[in-house]
């Protein structure tokens, strides 16, 4: 049981280590993609285009050293993004 903790803990660092290296627009788009939005909708919130998203979320994969955004959103499912929750950014 510890090692299972000690283990979810160094976890938790390291995703959380990779969330402090994103830019502040790579963050939004990972929060939003982790609430499930579309790359057409955050680019529709972000005043930015899909493929601009796109590129965000390729870099955001890379960073957080996963394949998908269903692995992302299952890395960071028990994070809060309430914040950029509907009527939260802008």
């Amino acid at each position: 049981i510890l090692t299972d903790a000690v283990e979810k803990l160094n976890t938790q660092d390291a995703l959380f280590s990779c969330w402090e290296s994103l830019s502040p627009r790579e963050k939004d788009v990972t929060a939003l993609t982790c609430l499930w939005y579309t790359n057409r909708q955050i680019a529709a919130k972000l005043n930015v285009s899909p493929d601009t998203v796109k590129g965000y979320v390729r870099q955001v994969l890379v960073k957080f050293r996963v394949h998908s955004k269903e692995e992302l959103k299952m890395c960071l499912c028990n994070w809060d993004f309430s914040k950029w929750g509907p009527k939260a950014l802008y």
